[in-house]
């Protein structure tokens, strides 16, 4: 009798459930895997001197997006990391970010990036949680995974957006939300024609935690530093042309004035069948340094990959293990002056190529690197690089990349010249 009961409450039970609507929830994933070879005798160490040493590893990443979907207008985005910083880095070991890579594996080392929930309304987009994030100017203030609420609403011809972050909070004892480093965004956007539009943005941020006291230039206790920029785009004749400047005012820490002055120009054009383009900017430095929010890994803005650049600036593959001689835009308060050319070209829908060139020097000399650099000279070096891609499949891209820098009076003259060579393997699903 009671296995009877059970059986007409769990009938009983499953019909119930049938009867009620299931919920429509579509659920989206997507990722990229990375894997790659490195050869440099800078890359992994990030050192400048006369006995560079040439290093080789490997290098794995993955990233996981997960999105549950209810409908057109609410949906939660959730994106994962999954890192070995290189083959052969240690296994069985908990809570090492980017660890595991050895013999055995079996290490906890799942990274959490972003988790939001996006309301996608006719009146207004809303983001709120750990979401992605950059400013408008090419991320020369800030690019990086950012707690917040963004709102945002398009017009026929414009767009605005409006956000608040919390980028820290140490606290003050037992009491949250006092002694915090927070954002403030606001930024626009209007087409004038199909093919020019201009911008604007203001970005107030303001540290009173104690996490990045004496952290170094361009983070602190006491900033409250207001930037303002103007951008635009346009195409003139053959050439889509493209313009920023920002200027910042406030207080750089507690004892200096936020002076920091950021500008940049950039261009492509078609030619011969690829794409030409070029960048120049320009950062201030010295008692002009540019002012740039920070975190546990220091800066978080100022990377500026559109220079395309290996070691000079950024290398857009660098993964946890991340050097350049230009590692952002504030550049030990010295500033930088950049040009760079590059020209793209696909010799087929499979195979793609690309070249170049780079050259860069310090805004304002103030010996910030102490014994590699010389007070007198501002030049940092002239890169060369260049790279090709294979698509085996529409999902699976081989590649390689490999630059060299000439380093420039800056150094020591007695500084080697630096290198990197990588073998990429990547797919995309």
């Amino acid at each position: 009798m009671k296995k009877k009961l059970l059986v007409a409450l769990a009938v009983g039970a499953l019909t119930a459930a049938t009867a009620v609507p299931a919920l429509a929830l579509e659920n989206e994933f997507h990722g990229a895997f990375t894997a790659f070879y490195d050869l440099s005798n800078f890359s992994g160490s990030g050192a400048i001197t006369d006995d560079s040493k040439s290093e080789n590893y490997f290098v794995q990443r993955f990233r996981l997006n997960y999105n549950a979907k209810a409908s057109e207008q609410v949906k939660l985005v959730s994106r994962f990391e999954f890192d070995y910083n290189f083959w052969g880095n240690g296994s069985y070991q908990d809570g090492k970010r980017g660890g595991g890579g050895a013999i055995g594996a079996d290490s906890v080392q799942m990274e959490t990036k972003n988790i939001y929930l996006e309301l996608n309304y006719p009146a207004v987009n809303a983001k709120i949680g750990m979401m992605a994030h950059n400013d408008a100017f090419k991320g020369l203030l800030f690019d990086a995974d950012l707690a917040g609420v963004l709102l945002a609403h398009n017009y026929a011809n414009a767009s605005v957006s409006a956000g608040y972050f919390r980028l820290n909070d140490s606290g003050d004892g037992d009491a949250l939300g006092k002694n915090n480093n927070d954002l403030f965004a606001l930024e626009g956007k209007y087409n004038l024609s199909k093919t020019a539009k201009v911008g604007a943005g203001y970005y107030y941020l303001v540290d009173d935690s104690t996490t990045n006291e004496g952290a170094g230039t361009g983070t602190g206790r006491g900033a409250s530093v207001h930037t303002v920029g103007l951008n635009a785009e346009g195409v003139v004749g053959p050439v889509t042309l493209n313009a920023l400047v920002l200027k910042q005012f406030g207080d750089f820490n507690a004892t200096t004035d936020a002076k920091g002055l950021a500008a940049n120009v950039g261009a492509r054009v078609a030619l011969g069948g690829g794409t030409l383009r070029s960048e120049l900017l320009y950062v201030s430095g010295d008692d002009k340094a540019w002012y740039l929010p920070g975190g546990a890994g220091f800066t978080e803005g100022g990377q500026f990959y559109d220079s395309e650049m290996t070691m000079l600036g950024r290398n857009k593959f660098a993964t946890a293990i991340d050097n350049a001689i230009i590692y952002d835009v504030n550049n030990n308060g010295e500033g930088v002056m950049m040009a760079t050319v590059g020209y793209d070209y696909s010799f087929s829908d499979k195979l793609s190529a690309s070249a170049n060139v780079g050259f860069a020097a310090v805004a304002d000399n103030t010996d910030a690197r102490g014994a590699v650099s010389d007070a007198d000279n501002d030049y940092l070096g002239t890169e060369v690089n260049a790279e090709t891609y294979y698509n085996l499949t529409p999902n699976v891209t081989l590649g390689a990349r490999a630059g060299y820098v000439f380093l420039g009076d800056y150094f020591d003259n007695d500084a080697d010249n630096i290198y990197d060579v990588k073998f990429v393997a990547r797919y995309n699903f």
